[in-house]
């Protein structure tokens, strides 16, 4: 009795666990908001102008700290980058809030418009450094893996989709 009672727990415990992938691959459960493909390419446009302007306004050292470019100093160039850039952060902001499941996309682009008046502020008062703008990249990286890791689960519902209807 007590034989034929374990062998039909262990044939219950196994179809059961048989069944646990069919069950996670028929019902999906999103922990992030969808993929946004307008601010992912705000977010990419974005970052592309950024490491323009810091190109061309933040001045380098080397490793023993010795200026190797002096960067370019606060001008009006500079001041409607900032701007912009503040704008473009306010309206990918203003599209991610309409959205549920977004706290960490809208905490991001809430840094990042911090991060962008901090070096106007720096830039105000003296040159900028690549080592004044780590903050900034930081935060621009953080956006664009957001949208990186967005579009692949994406791309695998799709082609987790297109291979279930399709037999």
């Amino acid at each position: 009795m007590r034989t034929r009672n374990s062998v039909w727990i262990a044939r219950r415990a196994f179809s059961s666990l048989a069944l646990l992938p069919l069950l996670f691959a028929s019902c999906s459960v999103l922990f992030v908001s969808p993929y946004d493909e307008v601010t992912d390419r705000a977010a990419t446009e974005l970052v592309t102008k950024t490491e323009i302007f810091i190109v061309r306004y933040a001045g380098t050292t080397d490793e023993t700290g010795h200026t190797v470019r002096r960067g370019k100093p606060y001008d009006v160039e500079a001041g409607t980058f900032y701007t912009e850039a503040r704008g473009a952060a306010a309206a990918m902001l203003l599209r991610s809030e309409q959205k549920d499941k977004n706290e960490e996309e809208i905490q991001i682009l809430r840094n990042l418009s911090t991060r962008y008046d901090q070096l106007e502020a720096s830039h105000r008062l003296g040159l900028i450094t690549k080592t004044s703008t780590a903050g900034l990249l930081r935060t621009l990286r953080a956006l664009v893996q957001v949208q990186l890791t967005k579009k692949h689960i994406a791309t695998s519902n799709e082609a987790t989709s297109a291979s279930a209807s399709n037999p």
